[in-house]
């Protein structure tokens, strides 16, 4: 039966990963809407419509729940606006930094600091054994996440794209140091969803499903994150003034529609990524964070790939993103197997 569990928690957290990877797809495809225009209506779905709609379910237990454990839901959702404020400074490491190295520090730090925070804090023990393969599993996850970040590099100059941003150049430690805050910041949506889990554990002695117990969980935490979520996109609009291109404007149908699908993808792999854990059991939300992080930036990388984000790149950073890619897909092995064998 535990096999069994960490099979079903390895599949369904695969699936979670998937669908976060994809998250951010179907912005692609529209050019006629400025970011935080898609991003407000995406933050709201994702972190208000969806939660609170399933948390309406079954004579909306979930909600009496949270409203009979008032302390416990103000305790998490503090770790929401954290995560929320990640959100935000990963943005403007992303202006400072240049994608390529904002991403790898940042992803790196989100699953160091979102797996080892559990064990850290004392919610999740591992022996000796599991902790040395788990940290070596890591380890080969932060080496794909800087080979990726070599490619990327190699990939933007090949196609005279700029890399580093020259404020970059003239302010490096304080870059980096923006880069950091927003990679600490950003675990805290993992470590909030280990301190909130009694919340989970009342809702399923009341009845409900792995997948809708951690919804009272998400709840307060995402309501949390939508402070600066929607909050920042919103100070935008009006300091351009245009709320007006909300409702109006070329196919504002569709653009609503792909902002609202980018919302239900990583609400979904919220959700799926919850039951995951559950499924494995105390250790869940220390491996499976790693799967479900891994397998995030493997589904992003192969859309960079479908997309054609790597055209006219040349062979030398597409080499590099392949052996990132193998490397990812290494790491993926060593702590998938670590909880199959749990």
């Amino acid at each position: 039966m535990v096999i069994n569990n960490s099979i079903r928690g390895i599949a369904t957290v695969a699936l979670a990963g998937l669908s976060s990877g994809s998250f951010p797809a179907p912005a692609k495809g529209i050019a006629s809407r400025k970011w935080e225009h898609i991003w407000l209506i995406y933050s709201f779905c994702a972190m208000a419509l969806l939660p609170l709609s399933v948390a309406m379910w079954q004579h909306a237990v979930i909600l009496k729940l949270l409203v009979a454990n008032p302390v416990m839901s103000f305790k998490i959702a503090p770790f929401g606006v954290l995560w929320g404020l990640g959100s935000l400074l990963f943005g403007v490491s992303l202006v400072r930094l240049g994608m390529a190295i904002s991403n790898a520090m940042v992803n790196g730090i989100v699953i160091l600091m979102g797996s080892l925070g559990p064990i850290i804090i004392g919610k999740v023990l591992l022996d000796s054994r599991h902790m040395m393969w788990f940290i070596g599993g890591l380890s080969l996850l932060t080496l794909s996440l800087l080979l990726c970040t070599v490619a990327s590099i190699c990939r933007d100059r090949a196609q005279g794209a700029m890399t580093l941003n020259p404020t970059f150049l003239g302010h490096p430690v304080r870059a980096i140091l923006i880069a950091v805050a927003a990679g600490i910041t950003s675990s805290m949506l993992n470590i909030g969803f280990v301190v909130g889990s009694p919340l989970s554990t009342k809702a399923a002695a009341l009845g409900c499903s792995p997948l809708l117990a951690n919804v009272s969980i998400w709840v307060p935490i995402l309501l949390g994150g939508l402070i600066f979520n929607a909050g920042y996109p919103a100070y935008l609009i009006s300091r351009n003034q245009s709320w007006s291109a909300l409702v109006r404007g070329e196919k504002t149908v569709q653009y609503w529609l792909r902002s609202m699908l980018m919302g239900v993808l990583w609400f979904g792999a919220i959700l799926l990524y919850g039951a995951s854990a559950s499924f494995m059991g105390r250790s869940g939300a220390v491996y499976g964070w790693a799967l479900f992080t891994a397998i995030a930036i493997l589904t992003s990388n192969a859309w960079g790939f479908i997309t054609r984000e790597w055209t006219a790149a040349g062979n030398k950073p597409k080499i590099l993103m392949w052996l990132s890619t193998a490397l990812l897909c290494a790491s993926l092995i060593v702590i998938a197997g670590q909880q199959a064998s749990r």
